[in-house]
Formats: C-alpha cells, structure tokens, sequence
C-alpha cells in the first residue's frame, strides 16, 4: 500500500504542469490555507503559555516526527540522501525565517490583521518567480501586483495610529515564505514532501532549540503537549499540501489562492477571538484579492492562447 502510494505520489510531482495539473495545485494550495488557519489559531490560543522557542520546538519536533512517519511509511528515506542539497539549504532557511518571525507577529496582533499582512506573499512570489524561475508575466500583471501592494499598506497603514511595528515581522515572514518556495522549486524533484517537509522542520526546531536556554524554559503541561501535537498535525498537513502544489503547477496560478487563507483567518477571529478587521482592512485586503484573482484570470488567459492551434 504505502508503495502504490509512493508511486502515485511521485507520478504527481513528475508531470509537467498542465491545465488540469494546475487545478490540483489549486486544490491543495486551498486546503492547506485552512490547515494553516486551524494551526495557527491554535499557536496564538497557546501564545503566552510558554516562550516562543518552546513553543516551535515543541511543535517541530511533533512536525518533524510526522514527516519522518510519512516518508517511511512512503518507502522514500532511501531518497534522503538527494534532498540534502544548497537548494534544499535555502529552503530550510526561508522556513526557519518565515516560522520565528511569524509566530511571534501572531502572539501580538490580531491573527486576521497577521494573515492580511501575510498576502503579500502571492505578490512576491509572481514578482519572484519572474525574475528567478523565468515565467513570464507580462504588465498587467506587473500592474496588478503594484496594485495589491497599495491595498497591503492600506491594511497595515505604517506611520498612523493604527500601525503595529509588529507587523514588520509579518512582513519578514512573507520574505521566508517566498525564498522557501523557491528554493522548493529547486529541489530534486525526486525527492518527496514528506522529506522536505521533515527536514525543514527539523532546522526550525534545532534552532528552537538553541535559542531556548536564553529564553528560559518551564516544563509544558501534558495539555500543551496534546495542542502542539494537533497543530504540528495540521502543519504537516498544510506544508506537505504547499509542496505538492507549487511543485505540480505553474506558481502564478496557484499563488492567487493563498488568498483564501485570509477568509479562514477572518472566520477563526470572529469566532475564536471575537476580533473582526474594520473597513480599512477590509477594504485593502479586497483590493489584494482582486488584484490576485485578475493576475490569475491573466495567467488562464495567456495559457489558452498559447494552446490555441495555429493556422
């Protein structure tokens, strides 16, 4: 079972993106916005309980364990050897990066405000991925990028009052996500979710790890222990489903619908932490997505020309 697993999931990575690749991309870019959202609702609940580093450490080594399972019960540790690479160096990198300044934007602001601020990665990645993986995006696109950054600094409105400095964290977290799936892309494509998803958690726990004895440390409750768990859970699942989706489509279709995570963040706000973002974020955070939604509407358009017969 685990072999005919393996193999089909490894047929996924290896095809070429297509119309009807693309679509799975979407599909999984979709769910693990709200895994994420599940997961990180919990991290801001547990937020305070205990240090940040001991929170990530506690987390990753639950992430870490899980993709281990995965990746054997895969049949695919014989492939670790090819994952150690300066690509897979980078990526590790940019999760790191993406995993500390993040969750400690969220222990301080509203995770709806966070996950607004966080849809300037869509926008770094279509930049990115023009400039370092050769796609092609044209002007309008460009225009729509430009346009959906005006609508992230009308959400996070630097040098009012409602500005929280915090929210460069934020901002630095999107810089980590973007080199990370990057440096996805240039992994061997061989190498499966499972193993770059555990060794990326790995070196977000090391360095939990290293950062805790000048954090202080308090021994977790078997309550905490379980939370971790469930989130690292929902981690797992999330980052694994990202993996698959920018390696198996076009990265300009799929970034789009990373936007979807601010929907669960909204709900989870309303519902959890009784926050809801007022009409200038609102407002912003519909201009992103607009923005977004036509960068992805353009990227369709140009792939079904291209795929026209020609006379």
């Amino acid at each position: 079972m685990g072999e005919r697993a393996g193999t089909k999931l490894a047929r996924i990575l290896r095809d070429a993106p297509t119309a009807a690749s693309n679509v799975r991309g979407i599909l999984f870019m979709t769910t693990a916005c709200a895994s994420f959202a599940c997961g990180d609702t919990i991290m801001k609940l547990s937020s305070g309980a205990v240090p940040t580093s001991e929170l990530l450490f506690l987390r990753g080594c639950f992430v870490t364990l899980g993709g281990f399972l995965v990746a054997y019960w895969l049949g695919a540790l014989s492939l670790l050897h090819r994952a150690l690479s300066g690509a897979m160096a980078i990526r590790a990198a940019g999760d790191v990066t993406g995993a500390w300044s993040f969750q400690m934007a969220l222990a301080r602001m509203p995770y709806a405000d966070l996950s607004a601020v966080g849809q300037l990665t869509p926008l770094s990645i279509t930049a990115a991925s023009a400039l370092f993986l050769g796609e092609k995006v044209g002007w309008r696109r460009w225009t729509a990028t430009m346009i959906g950054l005006a609508g992230v600094l009308l959400i996070i409105r630097p040098g009012s009052s409602a500005f929280n400095w915090w929210a460069l964290a934020g901002i630095l977290s999107v810089l980590g996500s973007t080199v990370r799936d990057l440096g996805t892309r240039y992994v061997d494509r061989s190498v499966p979710p499972a193993i770059i998803m555990m060794l990326s958690a790995a070196a977000t726990t090391i360095t939990s790890l290293i950062v805790a004895p000048f954090a202080g440390w308090s021994t977790p409750s078997a309550g905490l222990v379980a939370v971790m768990a469930l989130s690292a859970m929902f981690s797992l699942v999330g980052q694994m489903c990202v993996i698959i989706s920018v390696r198996s489509a076009d990265i300009s279709a799929v970034a789009p619908f990373r936007y979807t995570i601010i929907l669960f963040a909204i709900a989870s706000g309303v519902l959890v932490f009784g926050h809801f973002p007022d009409a200038l974020t609102l407002t912003g955070t519909a201009i992103v997505v607009a923005a977004g939604l036509y960068t992805f509407y353009r990227e369709q358009s140009l792939r079904k020309l291209a795929d026209r017969p020609r006379p």
